[in-house]
């Protein structure tokens, strides 16, 4: 894990400074601080937010996870600078018993301040929906990484949430 987050870090350094890149690492905020990624997410059985603000230090992002709306506030409140919402669809990375409300996601896009990424199962044939309820962010793993042409994939999504 350290040695292949070592490398994303050091890709993301190369990118021209008009296009910043950032590495966040899951889970393993520890990997994250010891790497110098620009930050990392938990969830419920991660590491607390104060600890881990604590670990990566004061610039670092910091995200959590919200399946509804309640746990959404309080991730704002405990200092998270973005949330992953969901998981709204079935994923090849990840199993899950259960996927978000159109009325959660919507919500929380609505009310809360701060950046939501539709996370869990996103596809570029799944993305207009997530934009019907107000979604402008996701956070993709096999949707990219497991397509032929992983860049263009990437290029994909990117238009396709910065159309109108």
């Amino acid at each position: 894990v350290v040695d292949r987050t070592r490398r994303a870090v050091a890709i993301a350094r190369r990118q021209p400074a008009g296009q910043p890149v950032f590495v966040i690492v899951n889970d393993r905020i520890d990997v994250a601080a010891a790497v110098g990624a620009a930050g990392g997410h938990v969830g419920a059985d991660d590491l607390p937010v104060p600890l881990a603000r604590r670990v990566l230090g004061p610039d670092a992002l910091l995200g959590g996870t919200a399946h509804d709306v309640g746990e959404a506030r309080a991730a704002a409140a405990a200092g998270d600078d973005y949330l992953g919402i969901g998981p709204c669809f079935p994923s090849a990375t990840k199993t899950f018993g259960n996927f978000a409300a159109p009325e959660f996601l919507r919500a929380v896009v609505t009310e809360i301040s701060l950046p939501a990424f539709a996370i869990g199962g996103v596809t570029l044939e799944r993305l207009d929906p997530l934009r019907g309820l107000g979604v402008r962010r996701v956070a993709v793993a096999s949707a990219v990484t497991a397509a032929a042409d992983p860049a263009a994939a990437a290029r994909a999504f990117i238009e396709r949430l910065a159309a109108p």
